[in-house]
């Protein structure tokens, strides 16, 4: 079946021999967690602002790190959620605590590390104690050791955070500190995928999209935030006005490109053969998209707002390669999705369009970097190259064959799961 197309693996699902049972419900995105993720918008308002004040190396490592905490942040609150319900006390109450943190850490990634290292460290190790002690707390009434290692694993990394405290706010190894505890949390799930046994413990098959794309939309909505931002410091007329609508017109675009993927494969075939290592590449996927999105914003908004030439040349960067890193991204979590698909052999890859184009669009990006080109020539290039790459993607056929592959694998997850319910519902 490695070869196989989609159609050709629409056939077989029914007959898939490893096929589990999915969640067996609906889930819908709680309030809660809508009031949860509304706190990343002021966090990734306050990171692009903390880049675009100081476009510095040094500030880019500090912002780099900030965004991956952050990110991870909320990537435990919609694990959480999505593989143990989003209706529990134990859920809700912790996803309160986690909002108070997530709101303080917000507060201090903009400022001076050497006089809010303490705080941004005291916040964050907070938060992961919160979200440790939840997934124990998870382990009690779910089964399988996958909760109990997660909750034990985060609990050591917030040690590392809240021990950070005891070094100079903002040194060398503080921040050193940091990173391993950062990339500690970040290899956790890989180091203990394979307690990952209990159908239980798999994300639900809808959920966790639905948050994960919301988090892409937030992302998006601040780089129209700071767009709109840079237009207000400059007169209005044709200069910025044109700018602003092809920064538009690029935001629009790499909307229309994540979205037009069919985003829960990996997470569907998780459900039906067990493909962990596929669901893994896709969430750990979005990091980069995330990072380049807010970091696009950065350059988007302050090449519309800067007069200078000097600061004009270093906009350039934080549009170009920041858009070369999303369509990679988004060419990477489109294979992702056609292997795990099972359309990722060479003869399937030939009849995908979507693929060479969004690398080519990357291609093109890439060489603007070494052009010189004011604000209004870049965002015209950009916008042109990202409007031709969406419209290759929408109109792909196996984009819709994607599509429809997508709907169908739901359709059979969901159906097992409900059987699995009314199974387990009758012996009991």
């Amino acid at each position: 079946m490695t070869g196989a197309s989609p159609s050709d693996s629409e056939v077989d699902l029914q007959d898939a021999p490893h096929t589990t049972a999915g969640k067996g419900r609906e889930q819908k995105v709680s309030w809660l967690e809508l009031f949860f993720d509304l706190i990343f918008v002021v966090a990734f308002d306050q990171l692009a602002k903390r880049l675009g004040d100081a476009p510095t190396l040094e500030n880019v490592a500090a912002f780099t790190l900030m965004f991956l905490a952050v990110w991870w942040a909320w990537a435990g609150n919609a694990l959480l959620s999505a593989r143990y319900g989003n209706e529990g006390r134990v859920y809700r109450w912790g996803t309160v605590l986690e909002l108070i943190s997530m709101t303080l850490i917000a507060i201090t990634v903009r400022g001076d590390l050497h006089q809010t290292g303490w705080m941004f460290a005291a916040a964050y190790g907070v938060n992961r104690v919160i979200q440790g002690v939840t997934s124990l707390m998870e382990s009690r009434t779910h089964a399988g050791p996958f909760a109990r290692r997660s909750g034990g694993g985060t609990l050591v990394v917030a040690a590392l955070w809240l021990g950070s405290l005891a070094l100079p706010s903002g040194s060398t190894a503080q921040f050193g500190v940091w990173v391993g505890a950062l990339l500690s949390d970040l290899l956790l799930p890989l180091m203990i995928r394979r307690s990952q046994t209990s159908q239980t413990d798999l994300p639900h098959e809808e959920h966790l999209p639905e948050r994960v794309g919301l988090l892409q939309i937030i992302a998006l909505g601040a780089v129209l935030n700071e767009v709109v931002g840079g237009s207000r410091r400059q007169e209005l007329g044709v200069q910025t006005l044109v700018p602003a609508l092809m920064s538009i017109l690029t935001v629009v675009a790499l909307w229309r490109l994540y979205f037009d993927q069919a985003r829960a494969l990996p997470l569907l075939f998780a459900h039906l053969g067990g493909q962990l290592g596929r669901l893994q590449a896709w969430l750990y996927g979005h990091v980069p998209f995330t990072l380049s999105i807010v970091t696009l914003g950065v350059g988007l908004g302050h090449g519309i707002s800067e007069a200078d030439a000097r600061k004009d040349a270093i906009q350039q960067q934080f549009v170009v390669w920041p858009l070369v890193g999303a369509f990679l991204t988004l060419a990477f979590l489109r294979l992702n999705s056609l292997r795990a698909a099972h359309f990722g052999s060479l003869a399937g890859r030939r009849r995908d369009r979507s693929l060479p184009a969004v690398l080519v669009a990357a291609a093109l990006v890439g060489t603007l970097a070494f052009l010189d080109l004011n604000t209004l020539q870049l965002q015209l290039l950009v916008a042109a190259v990202a409007v031709l790459a969406a419209i290759v993607v929408a109109t792909d056929p196996v984009t819709r064959q994607l599509g429809r592959l997508e709907e169908k694998v739901n359709e059979v997850v969901t159906e097992a799961g409900s059987r699995a319910s009314a199974e387990e519902g009758s012996g009991g």
